[in-house]
């Protein structure tokens, strides 16, 4: 007998039990356990999860980034932590953590509050998102598209959006 052959009979041998059980692998009979049903999905939780830091100002964390002023003022040289996070709940609360140095100690960021959709969603996906800092008492503005989170971020405080983040869904 070919091993083609031996295949072939052993798949028709398991159909053949499969239809005669009720349910796949019990050959005693039929049950009435359904097995292991598959959640489906979920609500949309939209932007809701966490999020990972993959860019700054279009570089990777761990290397030295300038941030500067949109005037072109330098704010400082700074390299951030991999580490660095977003959280979106799903009842539009947020929490950024922003870690770096600046090469002789550790600093860091955290920020809090609300975020809203600021707008409908694009053609090509993209979600306009207005975040309210409870901490600062400032706003800035994110857009996500996929399983990324791109926002302009007031990395000093003096009310000009200096600083571009991407985060990655985790």
């Amino acid at each position: 007998m070919s091993a083609r052959t031996f295949i072939a009979l052993g798949w028709a041998l398991a159909l053949g039990l499969t239809a005669c059980s009720g349910k796949a692998g019990n050959v005693t009979g039929p049950t009435t356990d359904p097995g292991r049903q598959e959640p489906g999905p979920g609500p949309d939780t939209g932007p809701a999860g966490g999020y990972v830091l993959e860019r700054i100002n279009g570089s990777a964390p761990g290397q030295l980034v300038t941030i500067a002023n949109p005037d072109g003022s330098v704010i400082g040289l700074y390299r951030f932590d991999a580490g660095s996070t977003l959280e979106l709940d799903a009842k539009q609360a947020f929490h950024l953590t922003l870690r770096y140095t600046d090469d002789k100690e550790q600093l860091g960021i955290d920020d809090s509050g609300r975020y809203d959709p600021a707008g409908p969603v694009s053609q090509d996906g993209a979600l306009p998102l207005t975040f309210a800092s409870a901490f600062y008492g400032d706003a800035f503005t994110a857009v996500v598209l996929g399983d990324i989170v791109a926002l302009k971020y007031d990395f000093d405080g003096d009310g000009q959006m200096d600083t571009s983040f991407g985060f990655r869904r985790e």
